[in-house]
C-alpha cells in the first residue's frame, strides 16, 4: 500500500480529523484528500464519506471504488465501512488492502515477534514448525499436503475475512524465523458460540516467554481491537505446561475434566 485517498464528498471530515488521520498513518503512507492524481487501484486504498464514482486521471476517465465507507450514514459499495474519522490508521488500512490483494494481513507485534495471517506460501516452514512437536501428543497434526492446501483456502476465505480472526503465525523480529502459531477460534460451549484462545511454539523455542508474550498481546487485541469481553482455553488435564501458562495469563477455572478437559475464562468485563 503506497497511498490512501480520501473522499470527502459529505464533508464531515474537518482539518483536524486531518492532521489525526495523518498521523495514524505514521510516515507509512501518503495520504491524498479530494484528488485523485496518480491513483493505481493495484497500489492504493480509497476511502470516502459516500460513492465516488468516476474520476478524471491524468486526463482518463476511471472508475474508483471505494475500499472503506466513512460514517454512521455511508451508503456505497465499499467491503468495510469505518464509523468515525478519527478511527482511520495505517494498520487498519493495510488489512483491508491485504484483503484486497489476497495477501496475510498484519495482526500485531510485541517487543519480540511479529504476528500476522497465515497463507498458502507459509505451507513449507509451518510443516518444518510442526515436525519439531511430532512426540507432543497434545498437538494434532496437520492433514497431508493437498488437504492442508485445501484447509488453509477455506479458512482464509470463512475465518479470517468473516470474524476477522482466526489462528495466526508469529515470527521472531530477530530471526524472520516462524516460532509458533497463536490466535483466536470458536468453539461451542454449553450450547453458545465462543472464542477460544489458541497457541502452540516449536520445540526449539520453547521455555523463552514466547507464548506469554504473545497471548498476553493477543488478549488485548481481542479486547481493545474485535471487541471480545471474554475468551475461553480448553486443555488436556494432563497438559500441565499449557495450564499453568493459562492460569499466569489470568484465565479461571470455568469446568473441569469435561471428555478429560479443563475449560477456563478470562472475563474482560
Amino acid at each position: 500500500m503506497e497511498r490512501v485517498y480520501i473522499f470527502d464528498c459529505d464533508r464531515i471530515i474537518g482539518d483536524e480529523e486531518k492532521r489525526t488521520i495523518i498521523e495514524n498513518m505514521e510516515g507509512k503512507a501518503e495520504v491524498i484528500f479530494d484528488n485523485s492524481e496518480g491513483y493505481d487501484r493495484d497500489t492504493d486504498i480509497v476511502i470516502s464519506t459516500c460513492c465516488v464514482g468516476n474520476r478524471d486521471v491524468a486526463g482518463m476517465e476511471v472508475i474508483i471504488r471505494e475500499d472503506i465507507g466513512v460514517g454512521c450514514d455511508y451508503v456505497g459499495t465499499a467491503p468495510y465501512v469505518i464509523y468515525e474519522p478519527e478511527e482511520i490508521d495505517y494498520y487498519y488500512c493495510q488489512k483491508v488492502y491485504a484483503r484486497k490483494k489476497g495477501l496475510p494481513a498484519f495482526i500485531l507485534e510485541t517487543e519480540r515477534f511479529i504476528v500476522r495471517e497465515e497463507s498458502l506460501d507459509d505451507l513449507d516452514e509451518l510443516y518444518e514448525l510442526y515436525d519439531t512437536l511430532a512426540d507432543c501428543e497434545f498437538i494434532e497434526p496437520l492433514y497431508e499436503l493437498e488437504k492442508e492446501k485445501e484447509f488453509v483456502r477455506n479458512y482464509i476465505n470463512n475465518m479470517y475475512r468473516f470474524f476477522e480472526y482466526g489462528m495466526w503465525l508469529v515470527y521472531s523480529k530477530d530471526t524472520g524465523r516462524l516460532v509458533g502459531r497463536m490466535g483466536i477460534e470458536n468453539r461451542s460451549i454449553d450450547g453458545e458460540n465462543v472464542q477460544e484462545i489458541g497457541y502452540l511454539t516449536g520445540k526449539p523455542y520453547q521455555n523463552m516467554g514466547i507464548a506469554y508474550e504473545v497471548c498476553s498481546a493477543i488478549m488485548e487485541y481481542a479486547k481493545e481491537e474485535l471487541g471480545i469481553d471474554k475468551l475461553y482455553s480448553c486443555i488436556d488435564k494432563n497438559n500441565k505446561p499449557s495450564i499453568s501458562l493459562i492460569h499466569k495469563l489470568g484465565f479461571k477455572v470455568y469446568a473441569q475434566d469435561i471428555d478429560g478437559m479443563n475449560i477456563y475464562i478470562c472475563d474482560f468485563n
